[in-house]
């Protein structure tokens, strides 16, 4: 009666040691991938220009003025661009990828993100 009880018990008691061995061997300290997420600046829309929430744009310096340019065509200017933003594509040679987050159509404005 003790080694039959034995032969049943044994193979639950092995599962439960492999659980534990699996739930030990999986990394916590980095279950979610660390992210950076750019800051998003606002900019005009262009008279008879539209944008789509997700769209990617080129961001680029048109003499003192930043602009978001579709392929050739601009599309969007920003503002009193910051400092921060200017030093930022001067250090990326006067161009990036933006990408837009948000339209405001009413206000004619735009948030792009610029990566």
């Amino acid at each position: 009666m003790g080694i039959e009880f034995i032969r049943k018990a044994a193979p639950s008691f092995r599962k439960g040691l492999d659980r534990r061995r699996i739930e030990l061997g999986t990394p916590k300290l980095f279950r979610q991938e660390p992210t950076c997420i750019p800051r998003a600046y606002a900019a005009n829309i262009g008279s008879g220009q539209t944008v789509a929430t997700g769209e990617k744009l080129g961001v680029r310096f048109d003499g003192e003025q930043v602009v978001a340019l579709r392929g050739l065509d601009p599309v969007a200017t920003f503002s009193s661009p910051p400092t921060e933003l200017k030093d930022a594509l001067r250090a990326s040679h006067g161009e990036a990828c933006g990408l837009v987050k948000e339209v405001h159509e009413i206000a004619q404005m735009v948030e792009i993100a610029v990566c």
